[in-house]
């Protein structure tokens, strides 16, 4: 008899290595699944007032409120910087004082208003400016978008 002892097979636990992690992979994908669609009734609901009537205009239209949006946000950027540095100073002060960070998330919400409605004025002067044809034309525009988000799936959180 030889002394000589049996070659080693480096794949076979390579192969074992492999096979494990393909057999993770899959129960994941299946946890994951599960955990998505747990409870997941549909949920059937008119899409948001804004995003219909903007989606229903026509695409120049659609691209001068994104430019005039652009522009304003652009404009405003600089005194956002300076609000969040007001805002982290606010939550780092000692002792915190609530009413400084409130009148910053007010001033927030008022300049967000402003905004909405500078939109829905520029909105609303296109509407005013188109024919009657166009006007009932962007009105089935507007029942077919809210249509579809209808139909989009929705998954109730739980």
């Amino acid at each position: 008899m030889s002394d000589e002892k049996p070659k080693k097979r480096r794949w076979v636990p390579i192969l074992l290595g492999v096979s494990l992690a393909l057999n993770l992979v899959v129960v994941g994908v299946i946890v994951g699944a599960a955990l998505r669609f747990h409870g997941g009734e549909r949920v059937r609901h008119t899409p948001g007032f804004g995003p219909v009537l903007y989606r229903a205009l026509p695409e120049e239209d659609r691209q001068a409120l994104r430019s005039r949006l652009h522009r304003e946000h652009g404009e405003g950027s600089k005194e956002h910087e300076e609000d969040f540095r007001a805002l982290t100073e606010a939550l780092r002060a000692v002792p915190f004082d609530a009413g400084s960070v409130q009148a910053l998330i007010d001033q927030q919400a008022d300049e967000r208003a402003a905004a909405h409605l500078a939109l829905n004025r520029a909105w609303l002067d296109r509407v005013s400016r188109m024919t009657d044809d166009e006007r009932r034309e962007y009105a089935d525009r507007i029942e077919e978008v809210i249509e579809r988000g209808k139909h989009r799936k929705r998954y109730r959180d739980h």
